[in-house]
């Protein structure tokens, strides 16, 4: 990360690219609001200056497999200097039929080749974790999810990724107060506004960035949240 940091503070520009499906795509599901990619662009944008662009290339109901297939067209086109890579919630679904193993390896080519690119570093990024009660017509992906999460957290480990683990950040805070979770999603897979904004305050500070007094009162709840976070255990990277 600090290769990132050094970039967007000396730096004219910086291109940033979020890989993922529902979980990083615009659209419905967001009610008109912004998700987290967007809170991470106007966070950026506040405290380094309008030093970067991002590129939103989620595609929802998506597994690695598609993000490789569609990799040089949404990814490499774009020339990023970073790629941050956001995916599994579709991968840990039996109806894939894609392993653990075969998750890792297509999430291992994912970095290989964000890397293979000039000047760029992959991001890998855990989903949050998802409401596994509230999922009872899916319970083998409920039950499938964290292994996929932790495989996420293996790949990282083994290429010397940057991760950020929200996934077991947000597991804290569901099996703590799941009332407060709840508040976070949508629905059980999905983020709602609120969860948006405070899994990217989270990673606004991964980048070495602060929230500015000009934004804090439109954050203040967001903000709040993240602190109940922080008092749970330190974010995972």
């Amino acid at each position: 990360m600090h290769r990132i940091i050094r970039r967007l503070e000396t730096e004219p520009m910086t291109r940033i690219v979020a890989l993922g499906s529902s979980n990083t795509a615009k659209g419905y599901h967001c009610a008109g609001q912004y998700n987290w990619f967007d809170w991470l662009d106007v966070g950026l944008s506040q405290h380094y200056g309008r030093v970067h662009h991002t590129i939103n290339a989620g595609v929802s109901g998506q597994t690695t497999r598609d993000l490789l297939a569609r990799f040089e067209r949404d990814v490499a086109h774009y020339q990023p200097h970073v790629v941050i890579i956001a995916v599994g919630g579709n991968d840990c679904n039996p109806d894939q039929r894609i392993g653990v193993d075969e998750f890792r390896a297509n999430l291992t080519e994912l970095v290989a080749r964000s890397e293979a690119l000039e000047n760029c570093v992959a991001i890998l990024q855990t989903y949050y974790a998802i409401d596994v009660e509230q999922m009872g017509d899916e319970p083998e992906r409920a039950k499938a999810f964290a292994a996929y999460m932790q495989g996420i957290g293996q790949v990282a480990e083994a290429t010397r990724c940057p991760l950020y683990d929200h996934f077991t950040r947000w597991e804290r805070l569901r099996k703590t107060d799941v009332g407060t979770y709840r508040r976070l999603m949508r629905d059980p897979m999905h983020l709602s506004p609120l969860g948006n904004m405070v899994l990217e305050l989270d990673d606004v500070r991964f980048f070495g960035a602060a929230v500015i007094d000009e934004i804090a009162d439109v954050c203040a709840e967001g903000l709040r949240l993240g602190k109940l976070l922080d008092a749970l255990g330190e974010p995972g990277r």
